[in-house]
């Protein structure tokens, strides 16, 4: 039983570990991808009719496909974004939905 427990928590320890990375590599991805566009805090640039994207109402499903896939509706984004693949996508989506 004691095998087990230290066996879960290597496990727990080594997906949280994980998790935090993908937030990081995010944070990485927005900055590098996304910043010079939607600020540095994702606060947008109101002057050259950028939005934020903090505070986005797009679920972060909605976010990940509309990054990884692109909106034809949507001039700037009509195509998928910095050649991003669908983790990196998924990661950066991540980061901005914890924004604040």
């Amino acid at each position: 039983m004691k095998k087990i427990c230290i066996l879960a928590a290597a496990v727990l320890l080594a997906a949280s570990s994980m998790l935090l990375f993908a937030q990081a590599d995010g944070a990485a991805l927005f900055n590098e991808k996304c910043s010079m566009c939607h600020g540095a805090k994702g606060e947008g640039n109101k002057d050259a009719g950028m939005p934020a994207a903090k505070g986005t109402e797009m679920t972060a499903e909605k976010l990940t496909a509309f990054l990884f896939k692109g909106d034809p509706e949507k001039a700037i984004h009509a195509s998928p974004m910095g050649q991003l693949n669908e983790e990196q996508a998924k990661a950066v989506a991540a980061f901005v939905k914890e924004l604040k």
